[in-house]
């Protein structure tokens, strides 16, 4: 059985944690403003529903309530962003730990750690991190509750968090489908306590997700329209260009634990093999789970491309590959223990450098160049000061809505000081919880990414522009109105 209290053993998790930390600490500290998603999920945390029009609802949830006990601080993202990856380390090691055997599983969370998902993109809130967490602790549910003979509470905790999987990404059936493929590979549903078990997990699982199902008809399906918005058909070419270039980045984003290794390999050669693992789970059981959490999203997404023309999202390979670790750690099994100590070495430098490499982009214009939004570099407060000074101008009421864009709409709701509410695109079917009535009584400032058409007794238009240091030219203008109160605030 595996017990939480050997983690307080082995410091190399608990280096993995503090690496992990530090990806969050420092962009939050140093960033100018925040990614997109960010905005997108403090504009939804105004009114906590059964979905939104693009995605289920458990990550906007968590920011809900975060700011419910802290307060509307633009640092709730990042507390919620270090607690997701957090618990996805902490249940990746626990089932690396039974897979793979104590001294695996602690190479396995360094090695972890240097993915790109979970160190540079660490600061991220957004529904590929919840769903990542939850599907790490599906996986160690699954598992544990295979290896007992009574094990009803395990099933319902599978059931339960498979159930938040759903409620955070549909991608998440992919991965939980892999669970079950682990489950039949293992020869664990042969036993029909086991296979009651799961069927019961299966059932919770659809009773948790259920109330979205519901909230998705009574809405004419808008989630669904927009995941097929951004389904693109490829030619038969286009296919195979399509999954190049996937794999591709999928490996540039294993750039720096594949380098850590290769470096490591050949600083192993004069050492000695250790000996053969003895405290990991039987070949059948491990190449089964490998087989399921790891194999089984990559064909999906091969035959996704290939066969159905469709044009794979860069982000889909988030989930499809969070436990390659693992699977690399195994090829590891022959190094000794002085692996340990040096792959950590290894990544304390990897992890130093590639810090400095991101705090100098925050203030590069080059890393804007290529971009068609800045995201976290844009200085978000300038923007929010330049807006409210505008406010102010027009009226003493205070400022209670905003409409625009979730990026540039949010970015003056955070970090107004005043917590506005996000009325997203002018769009009723995107932010129902906004009174309209109550809108045009309290008046509100409206943003634009493009200047909009001047008539005759049109508002006055406001414009910030962005010129980083060292820029030729502004690099990202914003624009807007204010539309005074009808009513007296007073």
């Amino acid at each position: 059985m595996t017990r939480l209290t050997p983690a307080a053993r082995d410091p190399l998790l608990w280096f993995a944690l503090a690496m992990a930390g530090l990806w969050v600490l420092v962009p939050a500290l140093i960033n100018p403003g925040q990614v997109g998603d960010h905005f997108e999920q403090f504009t939804w945390a105004h009114s906590m529903e059964w979905g939104y029009h693009k995605h289920p609802p458990l990550p906007t949830w968590l920011l809900a309530i975060t700011i419910k006990l802290v307060g509307p601080t633009p640092y709730a993202t990042y507390a919620v962003a270090a607690l997701m990856l957090a618990g996805t380390a902490c249940f990746t090691w626990l089932l690396a730990r039974e897979l793979l055997g104590a001294r695996l599983a602690s190479l396995a969370i360094v090695l972890w750690g240097l993915h790109w998902s979970f160190s540079w993109k660490g600061q991220m809130l957004n529904h590929n991190s919840v769903m990542m967490c939850c599907i790490a602790a599906a996986a160690w549910l699954a598992l544990q509750a295979s290896k007992r003979t009574s094990a009803w509470g395990w099933w319902l905790g599978l059931g339960l968090v498979g159930g938040l999987a759903m409620l955070t990404k549909y991608q998440s059936a992919v991965p939980l489908v892999g669970v079950i493929i682990a489950l039949w590979r293992a020869g664990h549903l042969r036993e029909r306590d086991k296979l009651l078990g799961l069927l019961m997990a299966v059932a919770l699982t659809l009773l948790v997700f259920a109330p979205h199902v519901l909230w998705v008809v009574n809405h004419e399906f808008v989630t669904l329209k927009y995941a097929s918005s951004t389904v693109q058909q490829l030619d038969t070419l286009g296919r195979v260009r399509k999954l190049l270039s996937f794999s591709a980045l999928q490996l540039r984003m294993l750039l720096w634990p594949l380098l850590c290794i290769g470096v490591l390999a050949l600083w192993m050669r004069k050492t000695p093999a250790a000996a053969p693992v003895d405290d990991a789970a039987s070949e059948r059981e491990r190449q089964a789970w490998l087989l399921g959490l790891l194999g089984w999203p990559l064909v999906v997404l091969a035959v996704l491309c290939l066969a159905q023309g469709m044009r794979l999202q860069d982000h889909w390979g988030f989930q499809s590959v969070q436990f390659v670790s693992l699977w690399l750690a195994w090829r590891l099994r022959r190094f000794g223990p002085q692996a340990a100590t040096r792959l950590v070495l290894l990544a304390l430098v990897t992890h130093t450098l590639a810090l400095v490499t991101y705090s100098r982009s925050v203030w590069d214009p080059r890393t804007l160049a290529k971009r068609d939004r800045p995201d976290q570099f844009y200085p978000a407060q300038t923007l929010a000061d330049a807006v409210m000074k505008s406010w102010k101008q027009a009226t003493p009421c205070p400022l209670r809505y905003v409409v625009g864009g979730t990026y540039e709409a949010g970015m003056v709701s955070v970090y107004s000081g005043q917590n506005p509410v996000v009325f997203e695109g002018g769009s009723p079917e995107r932010s129902p919880w906004v009174d309209v009535a109550d809108l045009q009584r309290a008046g509100a400032v409206t943003l634009y990414q493009q200047p909009p058409p001047q008539g005759p007794g049109a508002l006055p238009l406001h414009m910030l522009a962005f010129k980083p240091r060292g820029a030729e030219k502004s690099l990202y203008d914003v624009y807007w109105t204010v539309v005074a109160p009808t009513a007296s605030c007073r």
